[in-house]
C-alpha cells in the first residue's frame, strides 16, 4: 500500500504529473471495484484540471469497463490497419454496457504518405 500523494511522480513538463501503475496485484478488478479506487479518483480530479486514465485494451480485460466508470469522458483508441472495425464496435458495446459512452476514437500509428502532385 500507498498513499497517493506518494504515488505522484514529477515530469520534465510544469504542472504535468503521473502516477505509475505499481506492481501488478492478483486481482486487478477488485482492486478497481474497491470504494478506496473511487475515492483516489475523486481527490486526484479536485487537485488537478485534468486527468487522464489509460487502461489496457477493453477486449483483453475489465479494467477500462470498470475505470470507465469514473470518467467523465472516454476516447477509444484504436491503431490503424491493426484493429478491425469489428474489434472498434465490439469495444464500443462493451464499454456501452458498463454504462460508458464513447465520445471518439482517437486513431493513432497512422503512416503519414507523400501526397501525389499533379503538374499540368
Amino acid at each position: 500500500q500507498i498513499q497517493a500523494k506518494d504515488a505522484v511522480r514529477k515530469t520534465h513538463v510544469d504542472g504535468m504529473d503521473f502516477i505509475p501503475r505499481g506492481q501488478v496485484p492478483p486481482n486487478p478488478s477488485e482492486l478497481l471495484m474497491h470504494s478506496r479506487f473511487a475515492e483516489f479518483i475523486k481527490c486526484t480530479a479536485e487537485n488537478y484540471d485534468l486527468v487522464l486514465l489509460d487502461t489496457p485494451p477493453i477486449l483483453a480485460v475489465t479494467d477500462a469497463a470498470i475505470i470507465s466508470r469514473h470518467a467523465g469522458t472516454s476516447l477509444l483508441v484504436a491503431r490503424f490497419k491493426m484493429n478491425t472495425v469489428k474489434e472498434i464496435e465490439v469495444s464500443i458495446r462493451r464499454f456501452e454496457q458498463n454504462g460508458a459512452e464513447i465520445k471518439g476514437v482517437i486513431l493513432n500509428a497512422i503512416v503519414k504518405m507523400a501526397a501525389s502532385y499533379y503538374g499540368y
